[in-house]
């Protein structure tokens, strides 16, 4: 009788472990095609210290233009660092992939880009830059 409990007990746990896998069902995971997803950015820069204006005006003018001739752009922003006015953190969020696709290739954008390549502090490595997509309706 004694060698029975154990017996019963190992028969149980295999059954209770051999069932079917039941569907997710957290709304942990996202049914939706990435490039269908918002898209939020963020990216660190440092300049050089001569550049710190500079990158200022040249952020403010495009920004001006993404947000005028832009609807896919939800958020396009620039913080400059209290402690180390060289350091600016720049975050984007986009409606989805196609729409911060179609910035990239806007005359505005380029401009803003061609005109700061120059500018950075090259021994400046950041590791704090992230791309999130967000599931619809993730957040209501």
């Amino acid at each position: 009788m004694k060698k029975i409990f154990p017996a019963l007990f190992i028969i149980l746990l295999i059954a209770s472990c051999s069932g079917k896998k039941e569907k997710n069902t957290s709304g942990t995971e996202c049914q939706y095609n990435r490039d269908s997803m918002v898209v939020v950015m963020r990216f660190e820069r440092k300049v050089l210290p001569q550049y710190v204006s500079f990158l200022k005006k040249s952020f403010d003018e495009c920004r001006e233009q993404v947000l005028a001739k832009e609807p896919g752009c939800l958020d396009y922003s620039l913080f400059q660092s209290y402690h180390d006015s060289t350091l600016f953190c720049l975050t984007e969020t986009w409606v989805n992939k196609g729409a911060h696709n179609a910035h990239m290739q806007l005359e505005h954008t380029k401009k803003h880009i061609s005109e700061t390549k120059n500018i950075a502090d090259t021994s400046f490595k950041s590791t704090t830059g992230y791309t999130y997509w967000i599931c619809p309706g993730a957040n209501k």
